[in-house]
């Protein structure tokens, strides 16, 4: 019997989803949470938990110490991330996060289905509009970086969220700049922060002018 946690914060979503998984599956156990420190008290609860739903808007933007603290908490559970659109980059970013894959917000009921289906079979899960445009490794590819320059692992559109960052802009006139819903800038963030090693935004901006010059 497979226990599943939804962690999002519109009900809706959360209900109709259970209601896909209560007429598709049989022999779940199904549990619903609209909060992320809800989410933390149900990991951490004595019962074994096989799959973490978890919404991008839960996770807080530039604050890495509380998806490590998910992710102590999930322990063996695979964990799926629920955004408002998916692209190659935006699915990197997940599994550099330690996700193992993402359901977009609006796909149909039977979709998410076989994403929670591959995701318990111990496979990563990518939505077919990314997999119709290009396979995911393919995404450092889309723009070679300037001569020089070292990019560390971050890929173009990491790269323009950092400058951003260093810029001073917060999430939303991120999101406005690039014209990306503002849950899809947090993952960004929370990659970016991950990835330079840093403790918040305010180091990675320091750093921004340096690492975009390709000094380190």
């Amino acid at each position: 019997m497979w226990r599943i946690i939804i962690a999002d914060d519109q009900k809706s979503f959360r209900v109709g989803l259970r209601k896909a998984l209560e007429v598709g599956s049989s022999g779940l156990i199904i549990v619903d949470v609209a909060g992320a420190s809800e989410l933390l008290g149900h990991l951490r609860s004595p019962l074994k938990t096989d799959l973490v739903i978890v919404g991008s808007r839960l996770l807080p933007a530039g604050d890495p110490t509380y998806l490590g603290a998910l992710k102590r908490a999930a322990g063996a559970a695979r964990l799926l991330l629920v955004v408002p659109h998916a692209s190659a980059d935006l699915f990197q970013d997940a599994l550099s996060l330690g996700f193992h894959g993402l359901i977009v917000r609006r796909q149909r009921p039977e979709e998410m289905l076989e994403a929670i289906r591959t995701t318990l079979d111990g496979r990563l899960y990518a939505p077919n509009t990314i997999l119709a445009v290009k396979p995911p490794e393919a995404a450092p590819a889309m723009r070679p970086p300037e001569r020089g320059a070292r990019t560390i692992g971050l890929t173009l559109r990491q790269r323009e969220v950092l400058a951003l960052i260093g810029k001073g802009l917060s999430n939303r006139e991120i999101a406005f700049a690039l014209n990306i819903a503002e849950a899809t800038v947090k993952i960004h963030v929370s990659a970016v922060i991950r990835m330079l090693g840093v403790r918040n935004r305010t180091e990675a901006a320091l750093l921004a002018p340096t690492i975009l010059k390709g000094k380190i």
